[in-house]
């Protein structure tokens, strides 16, 4: 386990989400479905430059 902080940052995380999808359900519904609107295609941005930038 080399990356303890960033399971424990991971698992707190979750939990947050999930303690508020019990509370707020369309909302968290809205952020999830927003955040993979915008947070995947980043993500995949992101690793194509990371790409470019090292060949």
């Amino acid at each position: 386990m080399q990356n303890k902080t960033k399971y424990i940052v991971a698992a707190i995380a979750a939990a947050a989400f999930m303690s508020a999808a019990y509370y707020l359900p369309a909302e968290t519904f809205l952020a999830a479905f927003a955040g993979g609107l915008f947070l995947i295609p980043a993500a995949i941005f992101v690793y194509m430059m990371q790409s470019v930038a090292s060949a």
